[in-house]
């Protein structure tokens, strides 16, 4: 997949709109735009594999991608001072100390003699790459009977970026090879087989099979023992050496489509089998039928969402045995802290008729974007609720502003969680990843939410009985939720606001009450200032 900043993928499901969402920015050529709470990728390719990376490589490219990216300018003295500090606070061994001005630090590493290094005047990126590889090549070439010196320069690349991007805001963050090979199988997938395993003494106990991958589809079951891969036992018999699960999962990986035999021990039967490997992309959508009420959960934004949403509502209408298609639909984002941009993007597409998603502003000008959904609606205009709490994010606070401000749903339950801006993946030299706030989120009507969150016109908070809800929607239309009147609350009760919801989809005319609501709620929200 080409990589690219703020991409909507052109959605491909027979359900889905046939054209690419229309966007009104010129897309960035190198990095992926993302919209998590824990902020994942989309489209991300050309990965940096660790290899040999100097340290000013390394450094050269963290320190340029955060100032030209962040959503603000940036004072690179502090960054990298702080830093340093934030270094001599977590790694064993080694005292940091800033000099009066803070024109020089000194360094040392245990019981050895201190060194000081010179700190640069000016702004200029280069010059503090070039500081802190210094310090970093010295400090390793200290410690190797302490620390490897690898290792101790991975250990000073974490610290000095989450020092860094620790005075950026809460969501810019480093992360560390291993971590960022681990967040890009969330959100985009990973070629295999599709099991989890656990080691035994036996062999490699299969304790999860994803639905539908190849090992499903092969046969495998939880439970399952398997005791060789590519032919070579686990366990080191017959003169090889016996694998650990990581190597087993590596040996499992590989291009996709060709194909891997394995050895399976099931009870007192033995089993070989030749399986293909394909992309896995974690499932992220489930749906079920309440009546005449089809209910949607996505749990998160990965590359697989908007294609597996739109399945789902196939299924729910085309599927039911009566052939009859659920006359409303509940959209639970409740729990889902966000993902993919393009994917939150494609998700709301799929539900409005046309008419503005959202818009980004930010300094670079790639992340200024504006989004456009395109013709026709899955639903077919039928009914449409949403669901939110405290913990609905980013991501999921993008579809459920674009849903609601279009008029083309309800929300129901409590404020959002209140993160309205958006981070850019950048990859590094040596494989880690930098999330890098960069741009800012605009509703259609203008609503801008961070550290606010949105407020849904119909609140449950604090209230478990969906009875007493209705009843005072029944008594009269309930006054516009606000943020302090409606605590964004974690952890809904599930069957309350599920019920409140699915009672307005076959009630007419107590919905239309709740959708006045709505409308007042959006008169009175305040434009949001240098909106596009």
């Amino acid at each position: 997949m080409a990589p690219a900043t703020g991409w909507a993928r052109p959605v491909r499901h027979a359900l889905l709109k046939s054209a690419c969402i229309r966007r009104g920015a010129a897309l960035g050529r190198s990095l992926s735009a993302v919209a998590g709470l824990l902020a994942l990728a989309a489209c991300a390719s050309g990965h940096g594999e660790r290899g040999a990376v100097t340290a000013e490589q390394f450094y050269q490219s963290a320190y340029g991608k955060i100032d030209e990216l962040y959503l603000d300018p940036v004072d690179m003295r502090r960054l990298v001072v702080d830093g340093l500090v934030h270094a001599g606070m977590v790694i064993p061994n080694l005292s940091v100390s800033l000099q009066p001005g803070g024109t020089a630090v000194t360094l040392a590493v245990g019981n050895r003699a201190p060194h000081t290094f010179a700190l640069p005047n000016g702004p200029e990126v280069r010059a503090w790459a070039h500081a802190a590889a210094t310090i970093t090549d010295w400090t390793a070439a200290q410690a190797p009977d302490l620390t490897p010196a690898d290792q101790t320069r991975d250990l000073l690349y974490r610290a000095l970026l989450e020092g860094a991007t620790a005075d950026l805001d809460p969501y810019s963050r480093y992360s560390v090879p291993a971590a960022a090979r681990t967040e890009r199988t969330r959100r985009e997938g990973y070629v295999g087989i599709g099991v989890t395993l656990e080691e035994t003494q036996r062999g490699f106990r299969i304790i999860a099979v994803a639905p539908g991958s190849p090992a499903a589809v092969a046969g495998l079951w939880v439970g399952d023992l398997i005791t060789a891969v590519g032919g070579q036992p686990v366990d080191g018999t017959g003169g090889g050496t016996a694998l650990t699960v990581e190597a087993v999962m590596a040996r499992l990986s590989g291009p996709e489509g060709t194909g891997v035999p394995l050895r399976v021990s099931r009870g007192a039967t033995a089993l070989t089998v030749l399986i293909s490997r394909q992309r896995i992309i974690l499932p992220t959508v489930t749906a079920e039928r309440a009546g005449p009420v089809g209910v949607l959960h996505v749990s998160r934004f990965n590359a697989g969402t908007a294609d597996a949403l739109a399945a789902a509502v196939r299924h729910l209408r085309d599927g039911d045995a009566t052939g009859a298609a659920p006359t409303g639909w509940v959209l639970d984002l409740r729990g889902n802290t966000g993902g993919l941009l393009d994917q939150a993007v494609a998700v709301a597409d799929l539900f409005m008729p046309g008419g503005p998603i959202l818009n980004t502003i930010g300094r670079h000008p790639d992340s200024v974007q504006h989004y456009d959904a395109t013709p026709g609606d899955v639903l077919d205009g039928a009914p449409l609720v949403v669901l939110a709490d405290g913990q609905t994010a980013s991501s999921a606070e993008i579809v459920l502003g674009a849903l609601v401000d279009s008029g083309r749903a309800l929300d129901v339950g409590t404020t959002s969680f209140g993160k309205g801006v958006v981070q850019t993946v950048a990859p590094l030299p040596n494989g880690g990843e930098l999330f890098i706030t960069w741009s800012r989120i605009v509703t259609p009507s203008g609503r801008m939410f961070d550290h606010q969150g949105l407020a849904p016109a119909l609140c449950t908070a604090g209230i478990t009985d969906a009875d007493a809800i209705l009843a005072a929607l029944r008594a009269q239309p309930r006054p516009a939720a606000t943020r302090a009147a409606c605590p964004a609350e974690r952890n809904r009760p599930q069957a309350v606001d599920l019920r409140v919801a699915e009672t307005l989809l076959t009630s007419p005319a107590l919905l239309r009450r709740a959708q006045l609501a709505s409308q007042t709620l959006l008169a009175d929200q305040p434009a949001a200032e240098n909106s596009p």
